[in-house]
């Protein structure tokens, strides 16, 4: 998975938030979450070994929407699949 986060606020307060969040290990393989700054109102999150069930429960969870209401203003969610070339 890969998603661009846009943000309402600058890209280190809102990666305070994301590093604090103990629950996205529930879906996904949390040893390979990557994290960049696009911009100071623009993140990229990578996500693998994800449970879609799981993060579309947590993603929409009224939980969830209240700890990112101040510093998210949308996600853009993309599935990605590898590419074996050999």
């Amino acid at each position: 998975m890969m998603i661009t986060v846009h943000l309402r606020q600058g890209f280190e307060n809102w990666k305070q938030i994301f590093d604090n969040d103990a629950a996205r290990a529930e879906f996904c393989d949390e040893s390979k979450t990557m994290v960049g700054k696009v911009d100071d109102k623009t993140a990229l999150i990578a996500l693998f070994g994800v449970d879609l069930a799981k993060m579309k429960a947590r993603l929409s969870s009224p939980q969830f929407a209240e700890a990112v209401k101040d510093y998210v203003v949308k996600h853009d969610i993309y599935g990605l699949e590898e590419v074996s070339l050999g």
